[in-house]
């Protein structure tokens, strides 16, 4: 992999992973040209492609599991299709194999961390995939069970984020649940890029309201990291006091909330307040 990134070095139209190459371009002529310059920089490092599994000049293809389209990318229909088939498990080690199978596509469900709450109850003290233990499925497994499939049935189309357009975080908490959804603007309407979710450990459960809310933010931003580093963005929260966290003495603040918004500030202090009833996404995410 490192080579093929050594080969394929300052060519910001394509994707490498492994031995795959991913070439995205915006209209034909410019993919055309886009081609030409990986077959030379393959050719100078003689390199070689297998004609039978290359794919040229389409404007929808299947790469790493997903179904990438101008509009954005989807899970595969086989895929949806192997969950939704999928018999209600019968030992631990079989519901392992499905939530596995289930959380591959996790950032299209924004439901993830509740409906799949009493699923993982049954995980602990698991020993792993072959653990024959039996499972005693009660109503509210078995509804939830059948959520977790209609998720990935009903999975949103996450869009191709783009570098100029405004980001916006949208995060949650409850009880037993944070989570987050990012969203890009675009021509004023907010495109979901991902999301994100998680239960609360025991101890988290405990926490109060604004440190609940404060710990969404905080993992929110850790798990998207990636696309928010060096961006401008806003962190929406349905939390008032949160739009004052950076305002406050330190010594009013646990060590880890100092912990949490030192961290939060390397990336914004962008702290906005938006009723709960307009904090759809987040409510989703958590829900």
């Amino acid at each position: 992999m490192r080579f093929m990134h050594e080969v394929l070095r300052g060519l910001p139209f394509c994707f490498v992973y492994l031995d795959d190459i991913l070439c995205y371009s915006e209209n034909a002529e410019e993919h055309r040209s886009h081609l030409r310059t990986i077959f030379q920089r393959l050719s100078s490092y003689g390199l070689k492609l297998n004609i039978s599994k290359c794919v040229f000049g389409v404007t929808e293809l299947i790469f790493l599991g997903h179904l990438i389209t101008p509009d954005g990318m989807k899970p595969l229909s086989d895929k949806v299709q192997a969950v939704l088939d999928y018999k209600q498990p019968e030992t631990v080690g079989s519901l392992r194999k499905f939530l596995g199978l289930l959380n591959f596509y996790r950032r299209f469900l924004p439901k993830a961390a509740e409906q799949q709450y009493l699923l993982s109850e049954f995980l602990k003290g698991s020993k792993g995939k072959k653990d024959s233990k039996p499972l005693n499925w009660s109503s509210e497994a078995i509804t939830a069970f059948q959520r977790c499939k209609q998720a990935l049935a009903d999975a949103a189309l996450l869009a191709h984020p783009s570098p100029s357009a405004p980001l916006a975080l949208h995060v949650d908490a409850s009880d037993y649940a944070i989570g987050g959804a990012l969203h890009q603007v675009v021509d004023s309407e907010l495109q979901t890029l991902a999301f994100f979710s998680r239960k609360l450990t025991s101890s988290e459960k405990s926490y109060s309201a604004y440190d609940r809310e404060l710990l969404a933010i905080y993992s929110a931003i850790r798990h998207f990291r990636y696309m928010l580093e060096a961006r401008d963005f806003t962190v929406f929260t349905d939390h008032k006091p949160l739009t004052y966290a950076f305002r406050q003495k330190s010594d009013k603040c646990s060590p880890r909330q100092i912990r949490q918004l030192d961290f939060i500030s390397q990336f914004t202090t962008n702290i906005v307040h938006i009723p709960g009833s307009d904090n759809i996404a987040a409510d989703v995410a958590v829900c």
